[in-house]
């Protein structure tokens, strides 16, 4: 293991989840947990697409409630390539025992490796390595390259590769009371024998969602659809020693997308476009090394290690792609289900590091709060207050999304319509930092200015029989409990001088605005 591989021995299935999370790829647009291709999703794996800003509403009814639900959707899964003996089982590493398994994440290129030795018995071993991506350069297209190499025997072996919508979102277990059947109208259907298509739409928010699929080996592939899912076969001729190859590579449009007329037409255009496995691995690599020069971090050792996992999870969530996207910052990223894919205020953790080196970004994650700032005014009103009131968490229109469920009572006793400072006190900072890009001036002030209005209309009784500030920031999620006052600012501005630093700051940032 170097500062730049993140690596996995063994196979361990009470840490599978965990590990799909830290091997997922992403490129800012969509992306894709580190699942193993050959499994479906189960108490051990969950494989899982998520396309930036991509949600979907619907009604549930917990505990004889009708309860609400707004879910970044688990798009369809393009990963599946399974694989066995000609009339055999299905190998996974539930049904055969391995000799070796490893999964090495590359960081320096964004490409998840995995080499696995399958026991066949007899003393036949089947070895299997595949290299995986998320296009960083292309966005819209993705690609999985599968090599098996037969060991001490020769015969026939069947490979299986889906396009499956048949998908929900059912991998978090405090959720899997919603409804969680976000996808409709799945069809499927091939254009020639080594390409297929799949094309659905979300229920409500309907967003139609096109998947192409171009399955590249030197055995005749074979087609077989039934809605939800596609299918492809070829049959391999495995010698001794010697390595077959399949590529997989895909195409993703949503209806979200620019200058497309169809995103059906536009993935089945692209991956038919796409250039051979090493070409777009080549490309690739080349888009992150790019990416990794604007994002220097040298810092040696093991912490060095580490802070480049953490950093290249940032850049796989928010590169420079989502500088043309409406979207926010989830607080998973696009690594899986948890919070449901909403944007709480990791704003403040990652503007900083934005701000220096992807300042494009950071102007989209403004203009995302921008965006919303009507909604925060209304919701303000609604609470008799003036200003703009964010919401704690917030998807796809900026309405307060925090759930009030039975499943997550101590976040409904603490979803009291909080005031959550933190973004638009960032948004100030963004202005004041980057004042030359246009943009800023026009975007941040105002949800600062709505925010800064806000935030004193809260006045609170003090312990001394003072009236005070209420906390403006939403409480810890992970730490709050019913009951538990968050702090709010920090010590240095409670006091006179510290209130006069904020003043003096806020007039900064409106002598940025242009009249």
């Amino acid at each position: 293991m170097t500062g730049w591989t993140w690596e996995y021995e063994g196979y361990e299935p009470a840490d599978q989840r965990l590990r799909e999370s830290l091997c997922t790829l992403g490129n800012g647009y969509f992306a894709t947990r580190g699942a193993l291709p050959e499994c479906s999703a189960d108490d051990i794996h969950y494989p899982g697409t998520y396309v930036a800003g991509c949600y979907n509403r619907l009604t549930s009814k917990v505990s004889g409630r009708q309860v609400e639900n707004e879910d970044m959707v688990n798009l369809p899964n393009w990963l599946p390539l399974r694989f066995r003996l000609r009339d055999g089982q299905w190998l996974t590493p539930e049904t055969a025992p391995l000799l070796e398994h490893r999964m090495t994440l590359l960081l320096d290129c964004g490409v998840l490796e995995r080499r696995t030795r399958f026991d066949l018995g007899g003393g036949r071993v089947l070895a299997v390595r595949q290299q995986r991506i998320a296009h960083m350069g292309d966005p819209h297209l993705g690609a999985l390259r599968t090599e098996f190499t037969a060991e001490g025997f020769s015969g026939e072996l069947e490979v299986e590769a889906l396009l499956d919508g048949g998908v929900t979102n059912s991998g978090v277990a405090r959720y899997r009371d919603l409804d969680g059947h976000h996808l409709i109208h799945v069809h499927a259907g091939t254009v020639t024998p080594e390409t297929v298509w799949l094309r659905c739409r979300t229920r409500t928010s309907d967003i139609r969602v096109g998947m192409a699929s171009r399955l590249t080996s030197d055995a005749p592939v074979t087609v077989r659809n039934k809605n939800p899912r596609t299918t492809q076969h070829a049959l391999l001729d495995l010698t001794d020693g010697h390595t077959r190859t399949v590529d997989k590579t895909i195409a993703l449009h949503t209806s979200r997308d620019p200058a497309i007329s169809d995103p059906l037409h536009a993935a089945v255009d692209r991956v038919g476009r796409a250039g051979t496995f090493e070409e777009l691995l080549a490309s690739h690599r080349t888009a992150w090394a790019q990416l990794w020069r604007r994002a220097a971090l040298d810092v040696a050792g093991e912490p060095g290690r580490i802070l480049r996992l953490h950093l290249f999870h940032v850049l796989q969530t928010l590169s420079p792609h989502t500088a043309d996207l409406d979207v926010g910052v989830p607080a998973r990223g696009l690594h899986g289900e948890a919070y449901r894919g909403h944007v709480f205020w990791d704003e403040l953790f990652v503007l900083p590091f934005l701000n220096l080196h992807f300042p494009e970004v950071s102007r989209a994650l403004l203009r995302y709060r921008h965006r919303r700032l009507e909604r925060a005014c209304v919701s303000a009103q609604a609470a008799g207050r003036k200003g703009a009131m964010f919401p704690w968490q917030s998807g796809s229109d900026g309405r307060e999304e925090t759930p009030d469920t039975p499943s997550q009572p101590a976040l409904g006793a603490l979803a009291a319509r909080p005031l959550p400072a933190a973004v638009p006190r960032r948004l100030g900072h963004r202005v004041q930092r980057v004042a030359v890009l246009r943009g800023q001036r026009r975007h941040g002030v105002p949800a600062h200015q709505g925010r800064r209005d806000a935030a004193p209309d809260r006045p609170v009784l003090g312990g001394r029989g003072r009236l005070g500030r209420h906390p403006a920031t939403a409480p810890h999620q992970g730490r709050g409990r019913p009951g538990r006052v968050p702090r709010g600012l920090p010590r240095r501005e409670r006091t006179r001088p510290g209130r006069q630093r904020l003043h003096q700051r806020d007039r900064r940032v409106g002598a940025h605005a242009r009249p």
